[in-house]
């Protein structure tokens, strides 16, 4: 298995002071958060497998509509990689032509020799599976006489219900196994019934999107990925506050890490309080989570306020995160 390694977890992405009677500013991040299930990250290749070949459910390869599935899926699965945290869209593909079920699946048994023969070749190691899929379609049309001029209406539901796996070649173990559930719904009005059917999209249009998004959000799933966060510093305080506040804008977090030490035994326990929250907010930006911790701890033992409780509990749960990142991050 191949070795990779993200070092930073945060990402700053933008940053914003709010010069007002409000004493905090905000600052937005990207933080990478694990995946739901035990992603390894030491992996070679990744591939996904349509085992889905009859759609219809009678009993035939439904040859068009398995391809224009298993495409967009394929479509939908690189696009989520490529707004993944370590996952290289180079070692992701799918598997052409038409898998056997049958095969993989032998008597409540996994064929672990059938998917390494499936991709041959390729060193793939991580298989996402589509076990097995159901399409619900409704659709109609209807008239609303009551408004001048007359509405003419037209909609479409789509539906899937879809059974997922994620197997490890390697550990020889299911990663994962999920229901997947989903409707989209598409909706047009005219008030010229002939240019009604042209606003709508295709069924194929429909069936595209529907499979392109069910292999997106799974994606979200079964990968580690970037979360858009908010952090909060005190800028107001004193001048020393507004001073390194302007620091926090260049992002030079020593010198304003210097600036708030000076006040953390400030004889106003606000200004001390503030100031243990800013280092936490300092050292997080730092990657230095346990530090962080102590620091945001302090400022609570100063002051016990709600904020400074909440930004404690989210410490510790990214913390958490990072444990599992360790291990799907390499």
């Amino acid at each position: 298995m191949k070795l990779r390694k993200i070092i930073f977890y945060t990402v700053l992405i933008t940053s914003t002071i709010l010069h007002s009677c409000n004493p905090l500013s905000t600052i937005r991040i990207e933080t990478i958060v694990p995946a739901d299930i035990d992603f390894p990250g030491n992996y070679n290749q990744i591939v996904f497998i349509n085992m889905a070949t009859d759609i219809n459910h009678d009993e035939k390869i439904d040859t068009l509509l398995y391809n224009i599935i298993t495409q967009e899926m394929s479509l939908g699965f690189m696009d989520a990689v490529k707004f993944s945290a370590g996952v290289d869209t180079t070692s992701f593909l799918y598997v052409r032509g038409y898998p056997n079920k049958s095969k993989l699946y032998q008597q409540d048994t996994i064929s672990w020799k059938y998917l390494t023969d499936l991709t041959q070749g390729t060193n793939a190691d991580i298989f996402v599976v589509l076990d097995s899929m159901r399409m619900s379609m409704t659709s109609d049309s209807f008239t609303e006489y009551y408004s001048v001029p007359v509405e003419y209406y037209r909609y479409r539901e789509l539906s899937v219900n879809i059974y997922w796996s994620v197997f490890d070649l390697i550990e020889k173990k299911r990663l994962d196994r999920y229901n997947y559930i989903d409707t989209l719904y598409w909706e047009r009005m005219s008030y010229l019934k002939s240019d009604l059917e042209s606003k709508m999209p295709s069924v194929e249009r429909s069936i595209r999107e529907t499979s392109y998004f069910a292999a997106a959000d799974y994606a979200n799933r079964i990968f580690p990925g970037w979360k858009s966060e908010n952090r909060y510093y005190f800028h107001l305080g004193n001048q020393d506050f507004e001073k390194a506040a302007d620091l926090v804008q260049k992002y030079n977090w020593q010198e304003a890490i210097t600036i708030w030490e000076n006040y953390i035994d400030d004889i106003d326990k606000e200004i001390a309080s503030r100031a243990c929250f800013n280092l936490a907010f300092a050292n997080e930006m730092l990657g230095k989570l346990d530090l962080a911790i102590a620091w945001a701890e302090q400022s609570k033992k100063i002051k016990n306020k709600s904020r400074t409780r909440y930004y404690i509990s989210m410490l510790k749960s990214r913390q958490t995160d990072l444990k599992k990142l360790d291990k799907q991050i390499y």
